[in-house]
């Protein structure tokens, strides 16, 4: 039972969750800031920024000292040289070595900072490589948001036109049930609500795809329950000034990622043919090395005197003389600790080292015309982003005027196209115009609201184009 209450819950929780989310709707930032931060590519440039910070951070430990530590023990077994008293010996026996040792570089032609800061910029380009995707995101998405507002405007602009027509349907069989018109006038009208209910049934299914490529940019599963928020007093943005092109075009070039990423790009490859130069510069290291050794063979040594001259022969010369060897006065410990070995044979080394490159097989040249090639390709990747830039800003102003010149043609052409269709509405009701004539006046009346609807978001849109390219947020 109380399993049963439980689902029921669970059920009731989710339907409330379900219905609570299918009631929300979506602002423009709410969209933009949703897909951002669910887009793989997103992520993808923002992994390849970690990577490069990593590489960053490690070219800064590179001015920090290197500490080593070594050691190894062995077992052998059979004939080898005793290294304690370099004489062989032919049974089991341990031994082993440790040593410990740092380096620090003092100076290598720069190339230590030179690669910090080149791997500082190379980062900075990752980053704004990661807000290039951002901005590419946000515009599709302001793009897909504005086309269903517009598919909205189309969706009720159809709408209201059947709705005028199916009205006219119905004073039609009225005047054809009295006699004042004849049957055909009625089948022509019927035809003519015919069609805009196929208008209408295109109208939603654009509406609905416009929904389904803005869900899609933000990678949601279904678009059930997905409603965007029409925003308030739109029309007020149509009065917009727009700046020369100049203005918007040095604007862009200290806001737009693809300008700072080419420019950081050009900064990084400067650095890199300072490396390249610093390759042909010596080298100078200081470093320290302390190291010891132990070995089971090995005996202390607790007293020692003078050798003495042995009173047996151990030989004769040629001559038959007799030949006398030295006894050792040496004594021996019974045990000589591993620990006490690695103190005793310690050794502590401190060296300054310099390294002069003089033929490294032409590399270092090689590296150095590579490097000045790269400076000279970022020069040209630079140019040719601001070049597109300026290019774009062209356009895009000069479609943003013809859009508003466009659109305020349109308008003027509703108002008047509502006029003469008011007329001849009011002249087909009392049978002046036949059927013909009110049907081109309608379908003139609802091409010319569907230009200015076309018209008014074309230029909304490119008219945030234009803000944006001057570092502006798109909102509206």
């Amino acid at each position: 039972m109380k399993s049963i209450k439980f689902a029921l819950l669970i059920f009731l929780f989710t339907t409330l969750t379900l219905s609570i989310q299918a009631q929300k709707e979506w602002s423009l930032e709410e969209c933009i800031n949703y897909a951002i931060a669910n887009n793989i590519q997103v992520k993808r440039h923002e992994l390849s920024a970690n990577i490069s910070e990593k590489t960053y951070f490690q070219s800064k430990m590179e001015i920090l000292p290197s500490l080593n530590a070594n050691g190894q023990h062995y077992l052998n077994s059979g004939k080898a040289i005793n290294y304690e008293t370099y004489a062989y010996v032919n049974e089991s026996f341990q031994g082993g070595n440790l040593s410990i040792s740092s380096e620090v570089n003092l100076f290598n032609g720069l190339q230590t900072f030179n690669t910090i800061r080149k791997n500082k910029l190379d980062l900075m380009v990752q980053l704004e490589g990661v807000d290039k995707v951002k901005n590419d995101i946000t515009l599709n998405v302001a793009t897909a948001y504005l086309q269903i507002l517009l598919s909205k405007e189309l969706f009720n602009n159809a709408k209201q036109q059947l709705e005028i027509t199916l009205v006219q349907v119905e004073k039609t069989k009225k005047l054809v049930e009295i006699g004042n018109a004849a049957r055909g006038s009625l089948l022509q009208i019927e035809a003519q609500a015919a069609g805009e209910k196929a208008a209408l049934i295109d109208a939603e299914n654009n509406l609905k795809i416009s929904y389904l490529n803005l869900s899609q940019l933000l990678n949601l599963e279904t678009t059930e329950g997905f409603e965007i928020k029409t925003p308030e007093k739109l029309e007020l943005v149509l009065t917009t000034e727009f700046a020369d092109i100049n203005t918007i075009y040095n604007d862009a070039l200290g806001v737009l990622p693809e300008i700072k990423s080419a420019e950081y790009g050009l900064k990084s490859s400067e650095r890199g043919l300072s490396i390249a130069y610093g390759n042909i510069s010596p080298t100078l290291s200081l470093g320290y090395q302390y190291s010891s050794r132990y070995n089971e063979l090995t005996r202390k040594v607790e007293s020692s005197s003078a050798p003495t001259l042995s009173s047996y022969p151990i030989g004769e010369t040629a001559g038959g003389e007799d030949v006398f060897g030295y006894i050792s006065n040496t004594n021996y410990a019974s045990s000589y600790p591993y620990m006490d070995q690695i103190n005793d044979n310690a050794s502590n080394v401190v060296y300054l080292a310099l390294r002069i490159p003089l033929f490294n097989k032409w590399r270092t040249a090689t590296n150095i015309s590579q490097s000045k090639i790269m400076v000279n390709d970022s020069k040209l990747s630079l140019d040719l982003q601001k070049q597109n830039l300026y290019k774009s800003i062209q356009q895009a102003r000069t479609q943003a005027t013809a859009a508003l010149e466009r659109y305020k043609a349109n308008t003027q052409a509703v108002e008047s196209m509502e006029e003469a269709f008011r007329y001849t509405e009011q002249k087909y009701q009392v049978g002046l115009v036949d059927i013909l004539e009110y049907k081109t006046a309608k379908n003139s009346l609802i091409k010319t609201k569907s230009d200015a609807l076309q018209a008014k978001y074309e230029f909304i849109f490119r008219s945030k184009i234009l803000d944006f390219y001057r570092g502006e947020q798109i909102i509206l």
